[in-house]
């Protein structure tokens, strides 16, 4: 008796493992603020992104002398794929603030809260995020 509940236990676990499907959460569409321990740094939307994978996107960037004033800056969202786990996907931004590209900002999202912020000549600012509800 037993050995049956396990029989049954083991084959129904194969089938429903082959025959479903698991999908990652979709954060297409909101909104977030991201700080460090001293106030707000980032805040952005995330568009709809279908098949092309990348999007025209702005995104303001408050200044660090002035946490109330900002700068609203263009660049261009990715949603990638982790290597290593192809159900989770983390979003990129690039934005090129000189014509010439040699000063850039690169934002790498993984959703929900973990943002990494890398300015043009310095290390990557590892930055809390929350989802705006507007």
């Amino acid at each position: 008796m037993n050995n049956v509940f396990r029989f049954l236990f083991f084959y129904s676990f194969l089938f429903f493992s082959f025959f479903t499907t698991v999908k990652s959460k979709d954060y297409d569409l909101k909104s977030y603020m991201c700080a460090d321990e001293i106030g707000p740094i980032l805040e952005f939307s995330i568009p709809k992104l279908n098949d092309s994978m990348n999007s025209k996107i702005s995104f303001k960037i408050y200044k660090s002398e002035n946490r109330n004033s900002f700068d609203t800056l263009k660049g261009v969202i990715f949603k990638k794929s982790s290597p290593i786990d192809t159900s989770y996907s983390f979003y990129a931004i690039h934005s090129i603030l000189k014509v010439d590209g040699s000063n850039f900002i690169n934002i790498e999202f993984y959703p929900p809260s973990h943002l990494l912020l890398k300015k043009s000549g310095s290390q990557f600012q590892d930055l809390v995020c929350w989802n705006e509800n507007k």
